[in-house]
């Protein structure tokens, strides 16, 4: 047998994900109470790395720049990379900020989320590596009832796989409480269904799929005859599905009132709206100079010694350069939400303008993804209360503030003809062409709440 060996070319194309971008990911989807927890951890795990004192940090840019001119050349390279511009799907908007202009704020414990810590638990065992990476973006972005907030395209952006993403997705919703991470209104109930064994052309199953919305009325004779089933048949499947649970988030999120700690703070100062980052427990780290100076003389320094320096003070760089570009980008967010939702910060619940997180992220010239990661278990504080980041971007159909639900009702009542008062249908469809999709009976509830009489009581 004639064996030969011979070189062949192949073209292939592979994802990588740059180191200082990987921790760029990472960080952006934290808190700034875990933020510390990590820096320290950095900081006990690489011995290049040191916690800046107060009055050195507070120098500002000055003693970033008498830095810059002291770092040896092999890791000047490293600082030249603007992680933003992976992001950009336009020229990148360069926005600078001057720490000097915040105040120290006190901050407070977070409340723990029930139902992420627990998913999370699962998570850890259930993935590994990247899988792991991607299953806790995902489950940063479920809601208290179970709800995902972003979308497979937008948890994956330009760092992950998104069919990936949605192979996650489909798994995490198998966890404990079945259904989680749902998108669509049905499907916690399709999932839960499939977790008891129902077929997907079940009769269960249908149910859902054709007939949720008549499974409660009195139409059950004209489903029985479209799916040619007996009464028994009919509701046995009927009681199945009503013992579902359409929001199962809810059975395992804190729902209990208990302190936050904000991200970022809006506040009056001098006549006049300012928006302060509230990080000022999140130390500020740098090279030992010591090592500095061992990287800019190498001389008579043992090889293995002087390779071990060079790698682990690479790693130090990637890790301040991604924790400033993480401060960089929340500063960004934080001066569009204020200068976008003014009027409400100013004047309340009627003035908060609807937009999308994709269309944020056009304004701020990045990628959707870095707005979803961003706007993750963060919570802000204004003179309108403490709210999640994601408040001011459009939630779903449950989830909008209750209180700008009363506002808007109260301003249709107060605006519709006295001689022919607006029905609670009525009204909830005027709603639904603002945005703010309910039913009927919904509104009815929230109207005798808030003492207003039915239409028929309203009359001139």
């Amino acid at each position: 047998m004639d064996r030969r060996s011979e070189l062949q070319f192949r073209p292939e194309l592979r994802h990588y994900i740059l180191p200082t971008l990987k921790y760029y990911l990472k960080l952006i989807a934290l808190p700034s109470l875990e933020i510390e927890t990590f820096i320290r951890h950095e900081l006990e795990a690489n011995p290049l790395l040191e916690e800046m004192p107060t009055d050195a940090a507070s120098e500002g840019e000055e003693s970033e720049v008498a830095e810059d001119e002291n770092t040896p050349e092999d890791l000047k390279k490293i600082e030249e990379f603007n992680i933003a511009e992976l992001f950009s799907d336009a020229p990148n908007i360069v926005h600078d900020s001057n720490p000097d202009q915040f105040d120290l704020l006190e901050n407070v414990p977070a409340r723990g989320d029930g139902l992420n810590d627990y998913l999370l638990r699962q998570a850890f065992i259930a993935f590994q590596d990247e899988d792991l990476e991607i299953a806790r973006l995902v489950i940063s972005n479920i809601e208290d009832d179970g709800y995902l907030a972003a979308s497979p395209e937008e948890i994956a952006g330009e760092g992950y796989d998104v069919n990936n993403v949605v192979r996650i997705i489909k798994r995490i919703q198998r966890f404990d409480p079945v259904g989680c991470a749902w998108r669509d209104k049905k499907e916690p109930l399709l999932i839960q269904l499939e977790a008891l064994g129902c077929a997907t052309d079940s009769v269960e199953c249908i149910l859902v799929r054709d007939y949720l919305k008549d499974i409660k009325s009195t139409r059950y004779r004209e489903i029985m005859k479209a799916l040619k089933i007996d009464e028994q048949r009919f509701l046995k499947a009927r009681g199945i599905v009503l013992k579902l649970d359409p929001k199962p988030g809810w059975r395992y999120s804190n729902v209990a009132s208990g302190y936050v700690s904000p991200d970022f703070i809006i506040r009056w100062r001098d006549n006049r709206l300012v928006a302060l980052l509230n990080d000022d427990t999140v130390p500020r780290v740098r090279l030992r100079r010591q090592y500095v100076e061992v990287l800019k003389n190498p001389k008579g320094v043992p090889r293995e010694q002087l390779d071990f320096i060079r790698q682990r003070a690479r790693a130090a760089q990637h890790v301040i350069i991604a924790i400033e570009q993480r401060r960089k980008t929340m500063v960004r967010i934080l001066d569009n939400i204020l200068e976008y939702q003014r009027e409400f910060f100013e004047k309340g619940y009627n003035f908060l303008k609807p937009i999308t997180m994709t269309e944020f992220a056009r304004q701020l010239s990045v990628n959707p993804s870095t707005i979803s990661r961003a706007l993750a278990n963060k919570y802000i504080e204004s003179p309108r209360g403490i709210h999640k980041l994601k408040f001011f971007f459009h939630a779903p159909l449950g989830d909008t503030d209750k209180r700008i639900i009363f506002q808007k009702i109260q301003e249709i009542v107060e605006n519709e003809d006295k001689s022919s008062p607006l029905s609670d249908t009525q009204i909830a469809q005027k709603l639904g062409r603002q945005g703010i999709m309910i039913s009927r009976r919904t509104v009815s509830k929230y109207r005798d709440l808030m003492g207003i009489p039915t239409h028929q009581y309203r009359s001139a």
